[in-house]
């Protein structure tokens, strides 16, 4: 574990209680009064731009995963 990673986990440690999100789910978007947004305008986090960063993220794992899945597909009827 990298000394960024420990700050990143004592950091999210110490905001657990403001980061919680009860009934979250991911496919709606988060409240604007949950205790995380409220957290983030604290902060003065672009929550606008960090999402579309996540968005950007998590379709490369995706099209990654799916390449994978073709790949492995294929490879399994050529046997």
């Amino acid at each position: 574990m990298s000394a960024q990673d420990i700050q990143r986990f004592l950091i999210v440690c110490a905001l657990v209680s403001d980061l919680y999100c009860p009934g979250y789910n991911r496919r709606r978007a988060l409240a604007k009064d949950s205790n995380l947004a409220r957290t983030a305008a604290r902060y003065k986090i672009d929550t606008a731009k960090l999402a579309a960063d996540v968005r950007v993220q998590l379709t490369k794992k995706e099209e990654k995963r799916s390449k994978a899945t073709a790949r492995d597909n294929t490879q399994a009827k050529s046997k």
